[in-house]
């Protein structure tokens, strides 16, 4: 058992939740694409609203497991890309939305977040009842 997986705070709904929003951010980021965008609208805004209502539920769904701050960033990053596109800037869109797919991916699966190990966020809190398995509760 590594450091990073001993004191981990990223539960079952939080690493679920990371890994939808990885995926949306992607496929945001790509339907935001200016090509992709003036070819098929329709499509564009059907995948941000997906992304969007997908926010909304692990919003509502509370922050008890760590999904409610994913919520809103999804939420937030449904408009982002949204505004992006209709500027001309879905490579940003792209580019937003494979960071932030990084460090969810990498933070489901290992328990450690590289943004906040930038930003020297201390993610310690771990909560034995939602901690992964792995994590070993103190």
């Amino acid at each position: 058992m590594t450091t990073s997986t001993a004191h981990s705070n990223v539960g079952h709904a939080d690493a679920l939740a990371r890994r939808i929003l990885g995926t949306f951010v992607i496929l945001g980021g790509l339907a935001s694409l200016e090509g992709f965008f003036f070819a098929m609208p329709f499509l564009t805004w059907l995948v941000l609203c997906f992304m969007f209502a997908t926010g909304i539920f692990f919003l509502l769904a509370g922050t008890r497991g760590g999904t409610g701050v994913i919520g809103f960033l999804m939420m937030a990053l449904a408009g982002l890309d949204a505004w992006l596109a209709l500027k001309h800037q879905g490579e940003v869109a792209l580019l937003i939305g494979v960071v932030v797919a990084a460090d969810a991916f990498i933070t489901a699966g290992r328990g450690w977040s590289p943004l906040n190990a930038l930003f020297h966020t201390d993610t310690h809190n771990s909560d034995s009842e939602w901690a992964l398995p792995t994590a070993g509760a103190h």
